[in-house]
């Protein structure tokens, strides 16, 4: 058996040159030689520049004094007021007043290497890198000047006229122009926009926001908080979105609504967009402790406040369940304000007793009083079913009613009066003598069991 091991190959050792000093001698009990006044010193392809230096020529390393600065390509400088720099490792060690510059990067420390086989620049301690008119902070920082790429750990902030971000692990490519971070972080943005995100991407050409996982986008101006495990912010065209466990939380005053679907959206007002509206589309179930439904897709317009249920919507109101082909809500002072069914309207409230009270018509108007329906306008082929009392529970009969239009006058929770127009139909029947399918008008279908109790 023959066995082949590979070598890895050391860099090959260059030595550093001595382009020019304005004095140059023997130090006394030492193997340095001095060089004093407009120093320059190349090693390779790399020029360095100080007032003064000790050159070791034995160790192939120097150390530079005062205005220290290296030329390390057309782009890269790097300045200090004292340095290190060892010729076989190409390593180098920069103290006070340190500053690297990379076209329009600028990164300012006390103290920092440089591994120019690495092209990596990195400080241990406190460093502010300053980029246009945005300013990162950090405890602990890296530059790859090859790949335009810093990283930022620990105690990070970045501050700019357009948002804010803190968080403990940072990316930022200056190349494209992009940051992102990991391990949990916070992004405040010109639009008064908070955003919570165990990873996030940031593209601050487009003002562009990827987030993954447990991601909190919270408006203060509009009072909106939206969850999900990803989500994407546009600050530009006044945009976002939260999907995968989508969660939407709407405080403004009086009672909170809460929603949560599988896709959440929000719009919000910017330059670009006027709008200012919350979307829910697939599986949208919303609470608020005097309104609950769901449906497909709906939509909160806050302009106007209403809430638009469609594609199966259903809604129940203390004792009362809504249904329609679509539903309309208009919320007035923090309270329901009025109800628009519209399409096979339909509206039972269970009996005190057993049995239910229904109301079916081709489109409905409820206003409400306190959370509780006060009267009920029902347009096209109306129809009620209404289960009356004595005073003492006793029951009177069922009552069954139709013609084309209908007001339905409702004092504590029960029907009142009914005013009928045009075809009217009436009939009281005993308990005794209405068949059970005679007691529930066609479409009947009772869906308590889905009634949201909360959303967490």
């Amino acid at each position: 058996m023959i066995t082949v091991v590979a070598w890895a190959q050391e860099p090959e050792r260059t030595l550093i040159h001595i382009e020019h000093a304005d004095l140059l001698y023997k130090k006394a009990g030492s193997d340095a030689v001095v060089l004093n006044g407009a120093v320059h010193i190349r090693h390779d392809s790399t020029h360095f520049y100080c007032d003064s230096a000790y050159y070791y020529e034995n160790q192939n390393s120097f150390d530079a004094f005062q205005n220290v600065h290296i030329k390390v390509n057309d782009s890269v400088d790097m300045y200090s007021r004292t340095m290190r720099y060892d010729g076989n490792t190409r390593f180098a060690e920069f103290f006070d007043n340190v500053r690297m510059m990379d076209d329009s990067t600028l990164l300012e420390t006390q103290y920092m290497t440089y591994d120019r086989d690495a092209h990596l620049a990195s400080y241990p301690h406190h460093g502010v890198t300053t980029r246009g008119d945005k300013k990162l902070v950090s405890e602990i920082g890296y530059y790859r000047d090859d790949l335009k790429e810093l990283r930022f750990f620990k105690k990070v902030e970045v501050t700019s006229p357009k948002y804010q971000m803190y968080t403990d692990t940072l990316y930022y490519n200056t190349r494209v122009d992009r940051m992102w971070f990991t391990g949990g972080g916070l992004m405040k943005n010109e639009n008064n926009q908070e955003i919570m995100a165990d990873s996030m991407l940031y593209d601050c050409n487009r003002n562009v926001s990827k987030a993954v996982n447990n991601i909190q986008i919270t408006d203060t101006s509009y009072k909106v908080i939206m969850r999900g495990h990803y989500a994407e912010l546009w600050e530009k065209t006044g945009y976002s979105f939260a999907t995968d466990s989508a969660y939407a939380v709407y405080y403004d005053g009086g009672d909170s609504l809460f929603i949560t679907s599988d896709t959440m959206f929000y719009h919000f007002k910017t330059e670009l967009n006027e709008e200012e509206k919350i979307i829910g589309r697939r599986h949208v179930r919303f609470f608020r402790s005097d309104l609950q439904g769901r449906c497909d897709t709906m939509t909160y317009d806050m302009s106007d406040s209403t809430v638009r249920m469609r594609v199966n919507p259903v809604l129940w109101a203390e004792d009362s369940q809504m249904t329609a082909d679509r539903i309309d809500i208009k919320i007035a002072n923090h309270s329901v304000d009025s109800l628009f069914q519209r399409g096979h309207a339909f509206i039972i409230s269970r009996d005190t007793i057993e049995g239910y009270n229904q109301i079916n018509g081709a489109d409905m108007v409820s206003k409400f009083d306190d959370g509780a329906i006060h009267h009920v306008k029902v347009t096209g082929d109306a129809k009620v079913i209404t289960w009356l009392r004595e005073d003492d529970g006793s029951l009177i009969g069922i009552n069954k009613s139709s013609s084309n239009n209908m007001r339905i006058e409702m004092k504590d929770k029960s029907v009142s009066l009914i005013r009928y127009y045009q075809n009217i139909n009436e009939t009281l029947y005993p308990e005794k003598d209405i068949k059970e399918k005679d007691r529930y008008l066609d479409g009947f279908l009772w869906r308590e069991e889905e009634r949201p109790e909360h959303i967490p």
